[in-house]
């Protein structure tokens, strides 16, 4: 039975579990499919452990902070004006809150602290400093990569 190896297309089905108890999996979607050995960006941590598997095979590995979503960077904790969030927006320490950016795009960021003109964000990955446990079911080799008859 074949064996993936880097560079092989895969299908794979995972199940994520994060540091603070909330669990994310795709078992009932359609499969993931993934590059052996590369880097993706909804699986952190997984390119070299698909390397070796069959068809049906599990994988379960713990993924370190700095893998998996990174450490948490201080430079990102900014104070910013109220004018870059809507109007209409609740600014509430702890939650979550749209920044608006140039060039019209806008960013996810964890208020601290709301002051009268400006606001206190964090703007680091809402699981920086956090490592993954991470369960990948290798479904199937995508028809590109299966080996020639």
């Amino acid at each position: 039975m074949r064996m993936s190896q880097v560079g092989d297309r895969v299908l794979v089905h995972f199940v994520k579990r994060y540091a603070d108890g909330a669990v994310r999996s795709s078992p009932d979607a359609a499969p993931l499919g993934v590059t052996v050995g590369t880097r993706h960006p909804r699986l952190p941590g997984l390119w070299g452990e698909l390397v070796g598997l069959k068809a049906g095979d599990t994988a379960r590995f713990t993924v370190p902070a700095d893998r998996a979503f990174g450490a948490t960077d201080p430079t990102r904790v900014v104070c910013v004006s109220r004018t870059r969030f809507a109007a209409e927006a609740t600014l509430t320490p702890g939650r979550p809150a749209r920044m608006r950016l140039s060039g019209g795009r806008s960013r996810r960021v964890r208020v601290i602290e709301v002051r009268a003109k400006d606001v206190l964000v964090d703007a680091n990955h809402p699981r920086c400093g956090q490592a993954l446990d991470l369960e990948v079911r290798l479904v199937a080799f995508e028809a590109s990569t299966a080996p020639a008859n």
